[in-house]
């Protein structure tokens, strides 16, 4: 099975926190215990799938509504 939309698009922490009102620390204590996906390094930057974050928060905004 192929995806007709092989793009991937790459979000930073920035980007991330403009969809998530989180502070960074917060997020990256989520990271750490394993309640957001661990980064992809690229050199010494750090990048999620733009799929990671909207997983993420259709699965909250799911829980949530329960």
């Amino acid at each position: 099975m192929s995806n007709s939309n092989s793009e991937v698009i790459l979000m930073r922490i920035p980007q991330i926190l403009e969809v998530m009102p989180i502070s960074k620390s917060k997020f990256w204590l989520m990271v750490q215990k394993g309640e957001f996906p661990k980064p992809i390094k690229i050199g010494r930057s750090s990048f999620w799938t733009i799929e990671q974050v909207q997983t993420f928060i259709r699965e909250k905004t799911r829980q949530s509504s329960h």
